[in-house]
């Protein structure tokens, strides 16, 4: 029965608190999405503690499982599991054996080499992210209800993965949502950069106290590879290169040129370090790349591959008009520099654009450039940020391998 459900704590039994659905409302987590929205709860029903666990009650009194409770959030509540069970030690071990599990039965473990290990929702540990960069772990905890078990995460994985340094990067700004503070620290060890890892065949020295996300996109670490295949004998031009990754990988697979761009100073001076170590000779230019791609039209420079990896121009529903724009604009430059037969690969990291709308944006550039395009590819994010079906968040990055058919030229 739904209301008799308990904890076990030592040697105490407890009641978590109910959350109970409202009625007349679609609520998600019916059809196996993990979240509750604040304005999808009738009432809370027990000492609910914001970073603790909630039973879901649904409209009907079935009990739907085990959530995260924040009331500071707009999502009140994160189901982890479809049954009542506390977010305890043996529970967290179970979870973080069964992430690690399913990496080593997807990809082949390489040393010296950095992967995703566990990713939030995906993992049914909502809220965390831990990255392995060679022996040093980086967590991030952007849900309450991991942030306070931060240290017992910790434990578990240094057991489980040897690792000698434990970073946090709790500096992403959603921590804010969630009522929590942007912080860094090292819980384990000590740490001093470079860590020297290799990422798709490349050799990077990087810091990652100041690196993206938990010191490099390993999302698009599958795709370096992919794009590269396409790089032998072209001219490539690289836009939001960040620490290089798409160029390096092209230059090393047999490009005939490459040049990169990126607004970072800091991100620039991290790719020509690794340019010089792998001896591979590419052209660095800091700018803004609509100003670049619009003098290149201007000059009427051709590129034979152009990769465009734009940041997220939007975080939320409300400026995705706004971001369309940004994007079609981008396009339609990258198209009239690409050459006959050129491929350009083009990526959206935004949950917000759907695959339609990529599609959409694709095909309104291409016919205001007089362009054919062929699809040569699609690309995800890499294998070790699986994708949940029933939870569309999950999946938030999309590629298209496109080839330029014929069209006009700049």
């Amino acid at each position: 029965m739904a209301f008799l459900s308990r904890f076990a704590i030592g040697s105490m039994m407890v009641h978590p608190a109910r959350l109970f659905l409202n009625k007349g409302v679609r609520h998600r987590i019916l059809t196996g999405h993990p979240w509750v929205f604040a304005s999808e709860v009738d009432r809370v029903e027990g000492p609910a503690e914001d970073g603790e666990t909630v039973e879901i009650i649904s409209p009907k009194g079935v009990s739907l499982g085990s959530a995260l409770y924040n009331s500071k959030s707009q999502i009140v509540a994160r189901r982890y599991s479809s049954e009542i069970v506390a977010l305890d030690a043996a529970f967290l071990d179970q979870k973080l054996d069964e992430a690690l599990a399913h990496r080593q039965r997807t990809s082949v473990p390489v040393s010296g080499a950095a992967q995703r290990l566990v990713w939030s929702e995906s993992d049914q540990l909502p809220g965390l992210i831990a990255d392995i960069y060679d022996d040093v772990l980086v967590l991030q905890t952007l849900t309450m209800a991991m942030s306070h078990r931060e240290k017992l995460i910790a434990e578990l994985l240094l057991k489980k993965t040897g690792c000698r340094v434990v970073l946090t990067r709790n500096d992403a700004p959603v921590r804010k949502l969630e009522g929590l503070p942007l912080e860094r620290e090292v819980l384990h060890g000590t740490y001093a950069a470079p860590t020297r890892v290799r990422i798709a065949g490349i050799g990077y020295e990087l810091d990652l106290w100041s690196g993206q996300k938990t010191g490099f996109y390993l999302d698009q670490a599958e795709n370096y590879a992919a794009v590269a295949a396409y790089a032998p004998g072209r001219r490539v031009l690289d836009c939001f290169t960040n620490q290089g990754a798409f160029a390096l990988s092209a230059m090393k697979a047999g490009a005939k040129s490459c040049r990169a761009i990126d607004q970072s100073e800091e991100a620039l001076r991290h790719a020509e370090a690794t340019s010089q170590s792998e001896k591979l000779e590419i052209e660095w230019l800091q700018g803004n790349v609509f100003d670049v791609l619009r003098h290149y039209e201007q000059t009427r420079e051709l590129f034979d591959l152009i990769i465009l990896d734009p940041p997220s121009f939007t975080k939320s529903k409300g400026n995705k008009d706004s971001a369309l724009r940004g994007y079609h604009d981008l396009h339609l430059r990258a198209l009239r520099l690409l050459s006959r037969g050129g491929i350009l690969a083009t990526f959206s990291c935004s949950h917000h654009v759907t695959a339609q709308d990529w599609d959409d944006l694709l095909q309104r550039a291409a016919t205001e450039t007089g362009a054919t395009l062929r699809l040569r590819q699609r690309l995800g994010q890499s294998s070790d940020h699986p994708v949940l079906v029933n939870v569309p968040e999950t999946e938030y990055l999309r590629g298209y391998v496109l080839e330029k058919v014929h069209g006009k030229t700049a």
